[in-house]
């Protein structure tokens, strides 16, 4: 009831909300998923359910561990996740949830999008939906990515829109490839490309927090070379170029010009050359760090990736013994080697830029 009552219409209000079609979500068990760019997502789920029908469903461990919000979520329901790390105590406490009527969200790309695009599938979770038996419904908000990208601080009022899809079908026992291009389907969208009446018409400083996502110069490919220039511009390329960023997230460089996408320049990035040799590090940071399962307990520590390995304050980690890494929140990075979680708090810089660069590096991870 405290959710509904203040999330809830804070969504209505800031993003004015409209259900497509007048379908809202079916009554448990059941599963529901669907494309997430913003951290609100959630909560628009929850505004078109009715009262003693809210969802419960799976959320990053970090949000579950301590405090009193980990609390609320715990007691409506939410479970915790490392995401690609396996854990079948979580299978069990799903088939438990589904047993007592429930409906389950699970967003299956393991966590909000960084540019708006489709992210890859955690495949785990296509083959429960496919064995569960319970019926897995779609749901594609509309104007997530433009209403509040992950790397922004601050929300912009877009005109959020709702479409519950058809339960996926799996009555033939496809295939693992084919369930995942049926589930896929429905929230394939790119959702940089939105309808005008969608995207929002101001916003406030939308520039802060973008150099987070176009962590690289993406025309000298320079690590940090995109710099906020009064919270509405950026400044990159050679020739130092001024860019205005715009309420939903493109960049124009002059008035006459067609805007750019986020998702666009973040392709290229990611298309980039890393940087040659083993002597100088490719990305260095200072940062506080902790072990898994001792958050009170911080301390700083001087961080290096290199081509081979990691240099974790007086830790030397090959990149050959870690075995998973993932993304917390929008500043957050663990990796994990053996039975040890290390989790770094990035402050400043990009925390995507280090999750990127490890994934080329050492493609094995996660895997």
């Amino acid at each position: 009831m405290a959710f509904r009552s203040t999330l809830i219409p804070f969504s209505r209000i800031c993003w004015d909300l409209e259900l497509l079609d007048g379908q809202e979500l079916p009554p448990g068990p059941c599963f529901v998923y669907g494309n997430h760019s913003g951290n609100y997502d959630p909560f628009i789920y929850n505004a078109f359910t009715r009262l003693g029908q809210a969802t419960a469903g799976v959320m990053t461990m970090e949000y579950l561990e301590s405090g009193p919000v980990a609390s609320l979520f715990k007691a409506v329901g939410i479970q915790g996740t490392r995401k690609r790390v396996p854990e079948p105590h979580l299978i069990r406490r799903i088939y438990e949830m589904l047993d007592a009527g429930r409906r389950v969200v699970i967003f299956p790309e393991g966590g909000r999008r960084w540019d708006g695009r489709p992210a890859p599938w955690i495949e785990s979770t296509a083959k429960l939906f496919m064995r569960a038996g319970a019926p897995v419904y779609p749901v594609e908000i509309i104007g997530s990515y433009v209403a509040w990208p992950r790397w922004a601080p601050w929300p912009r009022p877009a005109h959020v829109k709702v479409k519950v899809h058809p339960a996926v079908d799996f009555s033939d026992k496809p295939s693992l490839e084919e369930g995942l291009r049926r589930l896929k389907e429905p929230i394939a969208a790119d959702e940089t490309v939105v309808p005008e009446h969608v995207r929002p018409r101001w916003a406030f400083r939308p520039a802060v927090g973008i150099d987070r996502l176009l962590y690289r110069d993406p025309e000298t490919g320079v690590f940090g070379g995109v710099q906020v220039d009064g919270g509405r511009y950026v400044r990159m390329g050679a020739q130092r170029s001024r860019w205005r960023v715009l309420p939903d997230s493109r960049l124009s460089r002059n008035p006459d010009a067609e805007p750019v996408s986020t998702a666009d320049l973040y392709e290229t990035i990611c298309s980039l050359p890393l940087p040659d040799g083993n002597s100088a590090p490719i990305l260095t940071m200072r940062a506080p760090t902790w072990f898994s399962g001792q958050a009170g307990d911080k301390s700083v520590c001087d961080l290096a990736l290199y081509r081979d390995r990691v240099v974790w304050g007086d830790v030397v980690i090959p990149l050959e013994d870690i075995q998973y890494m993932g993304l917390e929140r929008s500043d957050r990075l663990w990796i994990m080697s053996g039975d040890l979680q290390r989790n770094a708090y990035f402050q400043q810089g990009s925390v995507l830029a280090w999750y990127d660069t490890l994934g080329r590096l050492a493609p094995h991870i996660n895997t």
